[in-house]
């Protein structure tokens, strides 16, 4: 039994664009985490009212309830940045790897590393 292979497509895209891709997708998932943590705070903002006079009356019980539901929401961003870190150390991993050179070549006079 052979190994199996991904046929050739003509629109196959390359590891540069696929890095890019990666990249961009890290991007948009940040956006929308900004977009959720905006609504939440939004909601807490409701809640607690303007001046912190709590407008719908909530008792202790509806106080915790609702604290537990922001630090739910929370742990699970925290959950997903975490992900997040882990995909873009692999993105970076997939880069090529390119020689260190100096910063500012007048003042390390190409002995490949930045001394200034």
């Amino acid at each position: 039994m052979s190994m199996p292979s991904i046929p050739k497509e003509p629109h196959r895209p390359d590891k540069h664009e696929v890095i890019i891709d990666l990249l961009e997708s890290i991007a948009l998932e940040e956006i929308a985490l900004s977009h959720i943590l905006n609504a939440e705070a939004e909601k807490i903002q409701a809640f607690v009212g303007e001046c912190l006079d709590f407008p719908t009356k909530p008792n202790n019980h509806e106080i915790i309830k609702f604290n537990k539901s922001v630090q739910s929401l929370i742990e699970t961003v925290v959950m997903k940045e975490w992900l997040l870190l882990k995909k873009l150390e692999s993105v970076i991993d997939f880069l090529p790897s390119t020689p260190d050179k100096p910063h500012c070549p007048k003042c390390c006079k190409g002995k490949g590393h930045h001394s200034c």
